[in-house]
């Protein structure tokens, strides 16, 4: 009986701990010789003047002799957060090696409330459980993205962008994860132009993000890439509009100088005759004659020459005599 007491009280003390445990799991260390025997966990700090993300080890457990490793849930955020879990070299001269044949760190998401459980595998942390929500929606977008991520030479920038910003507006439900998604194609040099073409659905997004309860400093390299590029697009638009004005106010002017052209064209083409009197004043006018001396040699008033001469500068469009002797 107290045999059974002392099994059910082990029974229930290893399910306690074992709730208790955010990150756990098993790694092979047969094949790992260059490698330390402890798991390290970082949280990834996005770092605001790079546009990249840093890692902080926050946390680190010793490797056991079956290859077990835990680290408790307090250890991390209340919220989703994205965090990395890595061996580390022996020395600095083991690095290189390491980097070349050897994938040892893993990028997750948790939070305070959530578990993942990495399975003993060959390769280090490849298989594993959890029951965060958004872990689960980053890896259906990882998988995504493989699909259409060719790099070779063949490489269709534009299918890639295509495809993967219709995925992550349409197919992502959390936020972080829709984020992680920009971001990528913020890195292949993607996201400028969709912003340019796409600006109201980017600045709703930001919205969106502000309105919940992530930490602004995850999203604060998108809401600082959108502030360039809408100042861009504001600059672009004045610059349009001021040349479209100065375009204008050119038209407006040569059309101006054009309709004063041919209305004097019309006014001189489409000129009154002039009557047979008419003719004669300006005859005598031409050939030196004063208005007494036309009005005595027509048989006319002074007044009457008067009028026959106003009526010639008007039809001629001139001035006075001076005009009259450089028309004839």
């Amino acid at each position: 009986m107290k045999t059974k007491a002392i099994l059910l009280l082990f029974l229930i003390t290893s399910c306690m701990v074992s709730a208790q445990h955010g990150v756990s799991g098993y790694v092979d260390m047969t094949n790992q010789a260059l490698l330390k025997q402890k798991v390290y966990v970082s949280q990834i700090v996005p770092n605001q003047k790079t546009n990249t993300y840093n890692d902080k080890i926050i946390t680190s457990s010793i490797i056991a002799e079956d290859g077990f490793f835990s680290f408790d849930q307090n250890v991390f955020k209340p919220k989703d957060h994205i965090y990395k879990i890595q061996l580390y070299p022996l020395s600095s001269e083991e690095k290189d090696l390491i980097s070349d044949t050897i994938k040892n760190f893993k990028l997750f998401i948790l939070s305070k409330k959530d578990t993942i459980h990495f399975k003993k595998s060959e390769t280090l942390f490849a298989e594993y459980t959890t029951s965060n929500l958004a872990n689960r929606e980053w890896q259906k977008l990882k998988r995504f993205q493989t699909t259409y991520e060719d790099l070779s030479d063949n490489f269709d920038t534009e299918e890639y962008l295509m495809k993967t910003k219709g995925y992550v507006k349409d197919s992502l439900q959390i936020l972080l994860v829709k984020l992680i998604g920009i971001k990528k194609l913020d890195d292949k040099g993607l996201l400028t132009k969709d912003v340019k073409e796409h600006p109201e659905y980017y600045m709703d997004f930001l919205h969106e993000l502000k309105s919940s309860d992530l930490d602004p400093a995850t999203y604060a390299y998108l809401e600082n890439k959108l502030l360039v590029i809408t100042r861009q697009i504001t600059n672009q638009r004045y610059e349009f509009s001021l040349w479209i004005n100065i375009i204008a106010f050119v038209l407006i002017i040569a059309l101006s100088m054009l309709l004063i052209a041919l209305r004097k064209k019309i006014k001189k083409t489409s000129s009154i005759p002039l009557s047979k009197q008419e003719k004669a004043v300006k005859e005598l006018i031409i050939s030196g004659k004063s208005n007494k001396e036309i009005a005595n040699e027509l048989f006319i008033s002074l007044s009457t020459v008067k009028t026959h001469i106003t009526n010639i500068y008007s039809k001629l469009n001139i001035a006075g005599r001076q005009d009259l002797f450089l028309k004839k």
